[in-house]
């Protein structure tokens, strides 16, 4: 045993998180999303992305310079271990994620076609979703039951597309992973944030919030 996080144990304790949680994407989202939750404690997270670290993902992920060209999973696993003494564990075959059936969803992927195919699949479980999305300067955040989760997304071609030198800033991935992070402690403490929640950097407002 260990006193690693007794400054948070009137927050949340260690024991309270070693359900499974099952993170969609490694990038922007993901990867900081994965570092928090394994510094808060949770002991059993499962990663999935098939894409490979390239350089512009240094910039604003949490990988280095020298993981270049290795699988997101594999790269954060190692940076997690690192960091936190947590294994991960990795899930390069995407599609995977099409056989979860309960527990803890964390959607972190960039993809409304995606998000729409899997909202189909997760319509007939019981499973509890936490959804974040982000465009350069601000941030979404979806919170629910899988059975009602298409009804926040939108037709791909109504998703707006940032400049590609506007899609990401390492602040707002960082920001919006310990947003998502302090979810799955509502979750584990069984007071779940139900609803959307819309933030955006440049006015620094809060822009919508539903109970």
């Amino acid at each position: 045993m260990t006193n690693r996080h007794d400054r948070q144990t009137g927050i949340i304790k260690d024991v309270e998180l070693t359900f499974p949680i099952h993170v969609l994407g490694a990038g922007g989202i993901g990867s900081w999303t994965v570092l928090l939750l394994a510094k808060m404690g949770c002991s059993n997270i499962i990663v999935y992305d098939n894409d490979k670290v390239e350089d512009h993902n240094v910039a604003s992920q949490f990988f280095e310079e020298k993981q270049l060209g290795m699988n997101k999973v594999e790269a954060l696993s190692k940076n997690v271990l690192k960091q936190t003494g947590i294994e991960i564990e990795q899930t390069p075959n995407i599609r995977e994620e099409e056989y979860i059936t309960s527990g803890l969803v964390v959607i972190t992927i960039d993809s409304m076609t995606e998000r729409i195919r899997l909202g189909e699949i997760y319509k007939e479980h019981n499973i509890d979703i936490i959804d974040g999305r982000m465009g350069g300067l601000s941030f979404e955040i979806y919170s629910g039951k899988s059975k009602d989760y298409l009804t926040t997304t939108v037709a791909p071609e109504e998703v707006s597309h940032d400049l590609c030198t506007e899609k990401s800033i390492c602040f707002n991935c960082a920001v919006i992973g310990g947003m998502l992070v302090n979810q799955v402690r509502m979750y584990a403490k069984k007071t779940p944030f139900k609803g959307e929640i819309i933030y955006c950097f440049n006015s620094q407002t809060l822009l919508k919030k539903i109970k």
